[in-house]
């Protein structure tokens, strides 16, 4: 961290001497609080605080003048409100001289700070992650960011910022500096290992991150989403603290942007909700062609995070590599060891608690998961917009021909896909029969069996509680039932037999779905004619 030349660093540590002081505030206060970090101070006073920029030039942002700051102050406020309106209050000159600072004062304007509505630091996401997580937490992260993501526009073409080679150079300079700021040896190796296969999958990705850009996928994000910078208020989750001191950091690829999200959650040890999140923005934003560059961009963001926690320990005179940093090379390594593709299909009736049990089992491969009732309600409409056939045979076929179009985009992704549909006629297993088959991939079968008058109680419940995609009534279950078509023997793949009677808690058992990963570790030889027995 370097002052400028003419010394204003000095000036604002005056500056900050005197803004602890209850009187430099225009409302009665009894302490102050500050936070500091490498680059800002955080003014915590009463339900107020105050974000100051430091006066320094690093290689990625310039606070340097007085008009610099001025302008990411304004920046920060512009940005940010577009997440977090009632976080963000205005930017408020401190005038001086600095030994004398007040916010919003009479003298002579000596810096800017971003004005903010104070939070209670348990709400941060990073701190929530630390208890009991709140449920649905995936899927409510999920719709906030999607929220975000299909409100903004487009970056115009004559913008320069995501184009293949700036993520290129963006990966190149985060591995830079992590070489030059780890002396230990192993540690450094694990660096060159993810910069070597980063180098590999951006040159590869080439093609698909120039025509992602032209698609209008690259647009002006939030750029460092991350656990730390997302609150949960009043129910809601709010993302605060985007990137405004680089228009390149920010102006990237909206899945790129999940991705350090989901990196971060997996990394915290929060797979399940980090596989739910995905899901969930995938049904929402439909963007299954991103599924392509994800698995680059998770690793590049665990990258980023490593360096962020060891220039912060820098910071602090710290030479000890933090733990914390630790844990992002190792999770950036593990995102680096991809599952093979997979093609999992689910066979039950409509009740029998497939939609839960999958949700489980995505987590537990890592697989995307596309659902019959999410792209039937797509297709027809829902609620009393839905098209009166919305379950005849006609709209069923439609809907497992979107399925499997859906899947063959999924697995040439190099993601395994569960489709969660009822598969009872054995055509609709067979389409998917020869796509894994076409693909090359192993196909398996979760074939849910539980007593019909629990279904019954299901599907009862489901539709008193409402809120469910899936708009099968007991009507649908009658119609099901009579027309089902069991497996024959004859039929291809893995079929693991699940009893569907029981907790769902039982579903986090790593025996129950044990031999589906040993599938995805056999690959294509895989697909056989075995039969597993879950109980």
């Amino acid at each position: 961290m370097n002052p400028n030349a003419t010394g204003a660093l000095p000036d604002q540590l005056r500056m900050i001497a005197a803004l602890r002081q209850p009187r430099a505030y225009p409302f009665p206060l009894a302490t102050i609080e500050v936070v500091e970090t490498h680059i800002s101070w955080v003014l915590l006073a009463g339900d107020h605080a105050y974000k100051i920029k430091k006066a320094v030039g690093l290689d990625f942002l310039d606070y340097c003048t007085l008009e610099d700051r001025c302008f990411f102050c304004r920046e920060e406020l512009r940005l940010n409100r577009r997440t977090a309106p009632d976080l963000y209050l205005d930017v408020v000159p401190i005038t001086g001289p600095a030994e004398h600072a007040r916010i919003d004062g009479n003298g002579p304007i000596i810096d800017y700070a971003v004005h903010m509505r104070r939070f209670d630091e348990r709400s941060v996401l990073s701190r929530v992650l630390d208890g009991e997580p709140p449920p649905q937490l995936g899927q409510r992260l999920a719709d906030a960011v999607a929220r975000f993501h299909l409100a903004l526009p487009a970056l115009p073409e004559s913008d320069l910022n995501g184009r293949p080679e700036d993520v290129q150079q963006a990966c190149d300079q985060v591995c830079a500096r992590l070489a030059a700021l780890i002396l230990d040896a192993g540690r450094l190796g694990m660096v060159r290992r993810l910069q070597q296969w980063a180098d590999r999958e951006a040159r590869r990705l080439g093609p698909t991150l120039t025509a992602r850009r032209n698609d209008g996928h690259v647009r002006e994000c939030h750029g460092d989403l991350h656990c730390g910078n997302v609150l949960l208020r009043d129910g809601d989750v709010v993302p605060f603290d985007g990137i405004e001191f680089s228009a390149s950091l920010r102006s990237i690829d909206v899945i790129d942007d999940l991705a350090f999200l989901l990196m971060d959650l997996q990394a915290r040890g929060h797979p399940q909700i980090a596989q739910d999140c995905l899901n969930r923005y995938l049904e929402l934003t439909r963007d299954f062609d991103g599924l392509k560059p994800l698995r680059f961009y998770l690793v590049y963001r665990a990258l980023v995070r490593a360096m962020v926690e060891i220039m912060q320990a820098a910071a602090r005179a710290s030479a000890e590599l933090p733990p914390a940093a630790m844990r992002y090379l190792d999770c950036g390594l593990r995102l680096t060891n991809a599952s093979r593709s997979a093609i999992v299909l689910t066979r039950g009736l409509s009740g029998v608690g497939k939609s839960s049990l999958s949700q489980k089992l995505c987590a537990h491969i890592g697989a995307i998961r596309l659902r019959a009732d999410v792209i039937r309600a797509q297709l027809f409409g829902s609620g009393g917009t839905r098209s009166p056939d919305k379950y005849s045979e006609a709209a069923s076929d439609a809907t497992y021909e979107a399925l499997a179009r859906l899947s063959a985009q999924v697995v040439g992704a190099g993601w395994p896909v569960v489709v969660d549909a009822t598969f009872l006629k054995r055509r609709q297993r067979t389409r998917f029969e020869l796509l894994a088959e076409a693909l090359g991939v192993p196909l398996a079968i979760v074939d849910f069996q539980a007593p019909h008058e629990l279904m019954r109680q299901r599907i009862s419940a489901r539709a008193a509680a409402g809120g469910d995609p899936s708009e099968a009534d007991l009507a649908v279950l009658d119609l099901q039932i009579a027309g089902a078509e069991p497996l024959a023997i004859d039929e291809p793949g893995l079929v693991i037999r699940y009893d569907a009677s029981r907790p769902l808690a039982v579903a986090d058992s790593v025996e129950a779905w044990q031999p589906l990963p040993d599938l995805l570790r056999r690959g294509a030889n895989g697909r056989d004619h075995a039969r597993s027995q879950s109980s």
